[in-house]
């Protein structure tokens, strides 16, 4: 019984030692994990102050947005003033033209039907001493323009072409 006793602490002993060996191969490479976690660190910082530059590169860019947009919504009530300004103006405008056109409509039909009333009622001295007053200053101007326009005469070619 010591003897099989004496195996297992024996064997209970190597196992310590070995476990102790590994806990002392463990120790000593202990280094590089502490390297590893010195360069993750610095990793860490660096991946930090990118990230922090472009965050206030994007706040930056945030903040000029929002300034112009404000400008932009302080801008909007007066561009509306001037639209419907302009409509009004434009809708005016446009119910002056349709007002003159109806006038001019309308003064061309009244002439109209007030040159169709005279033909109907030619039968007054006025209105035919008129009439016959403007036919004469026609006539007197058309005879005029005949002998102020210089004569033809045909050429003898032309007048022997035509007894031919």
């Amino acid at each position: 019984m010591m003897k099989l006793m004496n195996g297992e602490l024996k064997k209970v002993v190597e196992q310590v030692k070995s476990a102790q060996a590994k806990i002392n191969q463990l120790i000593q490479n202990q280094d590089w994990m502490d390297e590893a976690r010195k360069y993750a660190e610095q990793q860490g910082m660096e991946v930090k102050k990118l990230f922090a530059e472009d965050v206030s590169k994007l706040r930056q860019f945030l903040e000029a947005e929002r300034r112009e947009m404000d400008r932009f919504q302080k801008q909007i009530p007066g561009e509306v003033k001037k639209f419907k300004n302009f409509l009004k103006n434009q809708r005016k405008e446009f119910q002056n033209l349709m007002t003159q056109i109806k006038n001019n409509n309308l003064s061309k039909g009244k002439v109209l039907r007030s040159s169709t009333k005279t033909r109907k009622s030619a039968g007054t001295k006025t209105q035919a001493k008129m009439r016959t007053k403007t036919a004469g200053k026609a006539k007197t101007q058309t005879t005029q323009a005949k002998r102020s326009a210089p004569k033809k005469r045909p050429s003898s070619r032309t007048a022997a072409q035509a007894a031919t």
